[in-house]
């Protein structure tokens, strides 16, 4: 009884706290975080016919469809496994190690050296993208007042929406390029690996 009374009263004080910077702070870190998870879920879709190209594989392949899917099946299972995680370590840690993950592997991913260990890093990337998006609203949904909860939370999700013309712009100016000799489809993969050092 004591300790739901405590709880009751934590979260009427939390509610009852005015918006200071540490909430808009927190809002934009969420945000970053977010718009490179929208960014590594559309990477394979965006980069599916030069991938196709660079590893040589056939038209109508089931190959080029699993590799396409793999982040999405990393997500199904990171989504389960890795929020029980956070909610044991608490959901600030979570976060950075979801966003490592995802972007340590998204890094790995740039220098694959054939298909089959790029379907592998991604799905292992795609372990972190899952578990980061509910996590990301929890952990908002803990930090702010529920009277300007929706209206935050709407303005991380716009900050990672962000992400996709992002992508769509970076791949038309680097896909068909070789910057230090590195494809540029390797470079977008870079690109995607930076999330983590931005929030960190």
């Amino acid at each position: 009884m004591t300790t739901t009374i405590a709880k009751v009263s934590v979260a009427a004080r939390l509610n009852r706290l005015p918006i200071i910077p540490t909430h808009r702070r927190v809002t934009f870190i969420i945000g970053v975080g977010l718009f490179f998870e929208f960014y590594e879920f559309f990477l394979i879709g965006v980069l599916g016919a030069t991938l196709a190209r660079a590893f040589r594989i056939p038209n109508g392949s089931s190959l080029l469809s699993l590799l396409i899917a793999s982040t999405a099946i990393g997500m199904f299972f990171g989504s389960i496994a890795l929020n029980y995680l956070a909610d044991r370590i608490g959901r600030r840690r979570g976060f950075l190690v979801n966003l490592g993950i995802y972007s340590l592997f998204s890094l790995l991913g740039a220098f694959s050296p054939n298909l089959f260990v790029l379907i592998f890093l991604r799905f292992i990337a795609g372990i972190g993208v899952g578990a980061e998006l509910p996590l990301c609203d929890a952990y908002l949904a803990d930090m702010l007042p529920a009277r300007s909860r929706g209206n935050y939370i709407s303005w991380a999700y716009t900050l990672s929406y962000l992400g996709l013309p992002l992508l769509g712009l970076m791949a038309s100016l680097l896909v068909t390029k070789y910057p230090l000799g590195l494809a540029g489809w390797r470079w977008l993969f870079i690109i995607g690996s930076l999330g983590a050092a931005i929030v960190w």
